[in-house]
């Protein structure tokens, strides 16, 4: 899987884009023969869809996006796939979730007395693209026609009025629990981060940067957490993942392995036998012949 911040800034001449440090926005226009694709972003961003329709998912669910609907997205795994032919374009805001929390920690008062939902654990919230939101992705659309690069203070400047002009706003409660949240935890909520993307195929380093901590961190961190290392836990998530797929679905035994995380087919059967006894197709017959599926 391809980390989808750092192909955008290794391709300034593929995507139109403007950046000051980690922050970074962009137009993407996605080409013609585009159908589907699935990458991991290791920072929060926002997308503002400019024209066309297209579905983002993640394993569990999928979300439509229509031309002026604007969600946030939360770092991790991420599929995108086309709908119609009508071409898709959209603005994209990539935010770090240190960048956030500073900004968050100087509007903490302002936050803690806006009304606020239960903190949600989807991959995508909607936010609500209003008149002064409209303003704003129209005054950022005008630096993209300009010759003239803008100034880098400035960059940072319109991401805090996007930030501002989202939490101001009571309508996106979500939202705002959200980033209140994370100014509260004081740090990347592992347990979360990982139960929503445990089934993307990355390796301990992609998990450990998506988690914002060094390797070593991370294992320490997540033995902590969930009593176990995360070499264990993964094979563990997505056995009992597998197994729930092989249960409900029909689905090929390649896609199952696709779906649950695995790569490779004799390396699924071998670690599926040992777990619950028998290969794959045998454990689904077996089971699929009895009374109840477990």
């Amino acid at each position: 899987m391809t980390n989808h911040y750092d192909f955008v800034k290794a391709n300034p001449t593929l995507f139109k884009q403007f950046s000051y440090k980690e922050l970074l926005f962009l137009i993407i226009d996605c080409p013609p023969e585009f159908v589907k694709a699935e990458d991991w972003i290791d920072h929060n961003c926002f997308v503002y869809v400019i024209t066309g329709n297209h579905i983002l998912f993640s394993r569990e669910r999928s979300w439509l996006i229509s031309k002026g609907s604007t969600v946030f997205v939360k770092k991790g795994g991420l599929g995108i796939e086309k709908v119609d032919e009508e071409s898709f374009c959209a603005l994209m805001f990539y935010v770090p979730d240190n960048y956030m929390f500073s900004f968050i920690k100087d509007k903490a008062v302002m936050l803690s007395q806006s009304d606020r939902a239960p903190v949600s654990k989807d991959l995508l919230l909607t936010v609500q693209t209003d008149d002064v939101l409209l303003s704003f992705f129209d005054s950022v659309l005008s630096y993209f026609s300009s010759d003239k690069l803008p100034p880098e203070e400035l960059i940072e400047l319109k991401f805090q009025e996007l930030m501002l002009n989202l939490i101001s706003n009571p309508a996106n409660k979500e939202f705002i629990t959200y980033v209140y949240h994370v100014y509260l935890s004081g740090t990347d909520d592992l347990q979360d981060i990982m139960e929503r993307n445990y089934l993307y195929n990355l390796s301990l380093e992609e998990f450990s940067r998506l988690c914002h901590r060094s390797l070593s961190k991370f294992k320490r961190d997540f033995d902590s957490t969930f009593g176990l290392s995360p070499g264990k836990w993964l094979i563990q998530k997505r056995l009992e993942y597998a197994r729930s797929l092989l249960l409900s679905s029909t689905k090929p035994i390649a896609d199952v392995v696709y779906e649950s995380g695995f790569t490779n087919v004799a390396h699924f059967d071998r670690v599926f036998k040992k777990c619950f006894g028998d290969p794959p197709l045998q454990y689904r017959k077996k089971i699929s012949t009895g009374p109840v599926f477990a």
